[in-house]
């Protein structure tokens, strides 16, 4: 892995031509069989595809995931059945990548991706779920031309790479679509852009708010739509609202390609019961109550707040709390101004992560929350665990490198 970092000029190089070019020499004809579902948006990808890789194991299919980024260990990335793959498979993938690229340079994540693939075409899956890692027009998994199509949320982010226009982002990530495609946007506040460019290529999307709605009830929840698969269905498993709207986008996007991948209803409640996603709002601990999500944008961090608010806590709440410096930290930290009682903050294990002197000025002086600095997240998560009272609230949030560290610390 330290090599594949340091063998490419650049960490982040959209485009597809040389992953693609690379990928010709590798795939196979059962390669070219595989349905496929590539999973894009700014937020909800992973919990989408954690969704549909239930949903589609319940009913009995071979399904390999690839899905960005991981936890813990590399393995976390390729899925099959439900299983990380084996070190050996991937380096094994990994050395006939080496050798089909020739003088072709790949960066990370294209070595990530074509190894998923290989995989996925050597085991014989029935269906590959593809997340896109950034965008979508010029990310590695679009060099496949899925069968299948689901955008989650559009919202800014990853700005030095998409910029900071809402209707541009979702041109970026309409760059998955294809013609005639069967494609889901479960996004209410869909822009515009991205209809009308699946309409100017024939893409057969559906969207949330115009094709299919949800209602809350008090024990389930309903998904009204014109289709099989409208009606009652239980909460899934993954907390948070938001996720009532993430799963109502996978069912819709199940009933529009129900042509091509028989699913039955009985297999959609039993996996929205049984899906499982380390690191969104995954509960770690209880009395005290201690959650870890990856929360690192503007809209995941008001998904967060409203789940900390429904808490109601009697005891005070703490945030373990680090961002990466390309993100905007005061849009992320604002939606828990007057919820979190103490913030504790540490650099991340990373040369991406914020200044703690640019964090401790946010906090203490800008927005005037009590703040506490540590060395690294481990030695903040393992402080804050072992003086909290028993009805406290802890809150690990900010980037997939804070739930590592927390995780990495337990």
């Amino acid at each position: 892995m330290s090599w594949q970092e340091s063998c490419h000029v650049k960490e982040i190089d959209l485009g597809l031509e040389r992953v693609s070019s690379v990928w010709k020499r590798l795939k196979t004809e059962t390669s070219n069989s595989i349905y496929t579902i590539t999973v894009a948006g700014t937020n909800g990808k992973g919990s989408s595809v954690a969704l549909l890789e239930s949903i589609l194991l319940a009913e009995g299919y071979r399904v390999g995931v690839y899905s960005t980024p991981h936890l813990i260990k590399y393995n976390e990335r390729i899925r099959l059945n439900g299983q990380v793959v084996a070190e050996d498979s991937i380096t094994a993938s990994f050395s006939l990548i080496d050798n089909a690229r020739g003088a072709t340079s790949l960066s990370y994540f294209e070595f990530g991706t074509l190894a998923a693939l290989n995989i996925f075409g050597s085991r014989n899956v029935d269906i590959q779920i593809l997340e896109v890692g950034l965008g979508g027009r010029l990310d590695a998994v679009n060099i496949i031309n899925a069968n299948a199509v689901l955008i989650t949320s559009i919202h800014i982010d990853h700005v030095d790479w998409l910029g900071d226009d809402r209707s541009k982002i979702a041109l970026e990530k309409a760059g998955v679509f294809r013609s005639h495609q069967k494609a889901v946007c479960s996004d209410e506040t869909v822009p515009e852009s991205l209809k009308e460019y699946a309409e100017s290529l024939g893409t057969d999307l559906n969207t949330a708010g115009a094709d299919f709605n949800i209602e809350h009830h008090q024990v389930n929840w309903a998904l009204q739509a014109d289709h099989k698969f409208a009606g009652i269905y239980p909460y899934p498993a993954l907390k948070g609202a938001h996720q009532v709207q993430n799963s109502a986008g996978v069912i819709s996007l199940l009933a529009h390609i129900a042509a091509d991948i028989q699913v039955d209803k009985k297999s959609i409640e039993e996996g929205l019961r049984k899906v499982s996603l380390a690191g969104r709002l995954q509960q770690i601990s209880a009395a005290p109550d201690i959650y870890l999500d990856v929360a690192h944008n503007q809209e995941s961090a008001i998904a967060l707040a409203r789940f900390i608010k429904e808490l109601k806590r009697e005891g005070k709440t703490h945030a373990v709390f680090s961002i990466l410096s390309d993100k905007n930290a005061q849009q992320v930290i604002e939606p828990f101004i007057g919820l979190i009682d103490h913030w504790h903050i540490a650099p991340l294990s990373t040369t991406r992560t914020q200044d703690v002197n640019c964090l401790d000025a946010l906090l203490s002086q800008e927005l005037l929350q009590t703040c506490s600095r540590y060395s690294c997240i481990q030695t903040a998560f393992k402080q804050v665990k072992n003086t909290v009272k028993k009805q406290d609230l802890v809150i690990c949030f900010g980037s997939f490198y804070v739930v590592e560290a927390c995780l990495e610390a337990l």
